[in-house]
């Protein structure tokens, strides 16, 4: 029998495009999935039109920091700041979510609204199918391959966080799937105290735990036999290039529409909008500022043998 699975498309808005591209998606995902539209919004946002004519699944911010998550929720994140949706790194809980008020499936696919396939998404899920993977996503690389990433730090929770920075591992997640086993782990180490990143916290709690991790293709060492650049290409991150670029799917920058190479997966792909490009870049650089300050304030305690300098 077919693993039940729930496929949730993660979006904060839903226009004619949006509503035709989830539509899409379901007549053509396999039948044993139940689609959903994820809705994330702020208080008082009033919800979209279109939003009562698709299958749906509605959270807002202030339902978010109530989660029983006390780092994930806390008033300043990892890097000392005030906590941040996206900036902090917490837009997991938009999924995890969705996934708890939805208990009963085995597995639970995430797909943010800017992602897109040439080719059936039947086909693409189909090739996954077989798959035992707890995280299956993308672009999943160890610590030693990406030694420079500012998130590393993020990854903090007593027993949890050392275990999870014993076995740290990144990965990208605008599409993952996710086992009810994971979810299950996630939630329990959320509450009694685990946090990070969201591109860190679950590969690394999974791989601390002995789940089975798997790269839905580019390269690397979690690429299944067979799928290697197959349905999906990025760049190594490094000191100096973190948004995964050039190849079919990394952070940035937008792509107006899918490349023409098919069977292959697109990111990001939606129409510019400079506010929120510009507010978007503000928010990274602020992470950044805050990771490079915490590595300055760690590295002047152990020069001043355990205090930083006031």
């Amino acid at each position: 029998m077919p693993a039940r699975t729930l496929l949730l498309f993660q979006t904060h808005y839903l226009d004619r495009a949006l509503e035709r591209a989830f539509r899409r998606l379901a007549r053509q995902a396999p039948p044993h999935f139940e689609c959903r539209v994820l809705v994330h919004l702020p208080p008082g946002r009033p919800a979209p039109a279109r939003l009562s004519r698709v299958p749906h699944h509605l959270v807002r911010t202030d339902e978010l920091r109530a989660m029983p998550y006390p780092r994930k929720t806390a008033d300043a994140d990892w890097t000392g700041r005030p906590w941040e949706m996206w900036g902090g790194g917490h837009c997991d809980l938009i999924a995890l979510h969705g996934m708890l008020a939805h208990p009963g499936f085995d597995r639970y696919w995430v797909m943010e609204y800017d992602v897109a396939f040439t080719g059936d998404w039947g086909r693409f899920f189909a090739a996954f199918e077989g798959s035992d993977a707890d995280l299956l996503t993308t672009c999943i690389r160890e610590r030693a391959d990406d030694p420079a990433w500012v998130c590393w730090p993020s990854l903090q929770g007593g027993a949890h966080g050392d275990a999870a920075q014993a076995f740290a591992t990144a990965a990208f997640l605008p599409l993952w799937r996710v086992s009810a086993r994971l979810v299950a782990a996630m939630d329990a180490a959320y509450r009694d105290g685990y946090g990070g990143h969201v591109e860190a916290s679950w590969s690394s709690l999974a791989r601390a735990r002995g789940m089975k991790l798997e790269d839905i293709g580019g390269d690397g060492p979690f690429v299944a036999e067979g799928n290697r650049r197959r349905f999906y290409t990025a760049s190594p991150s490094t000191a100096l290039q973190f948004y995964l670029a050039p190849g079919t799917f990394f952070a940035k920058p937008h792509m107006y529409r899918p490349g023409r190479r098919r069977d292959t997966l697109w990111h990001p792909v939606k129409p510019w909008h400079w506010g929120d490009e510009f507010r978007a870049a503000l928010r990274e650089w602020r992470i950044i500022g805050g990771a490079w300050k915490l590595a300055l304030r760690e590295w002047l305690s152990r020069r001043h043998g355990g205090a930083a300098p006031g």
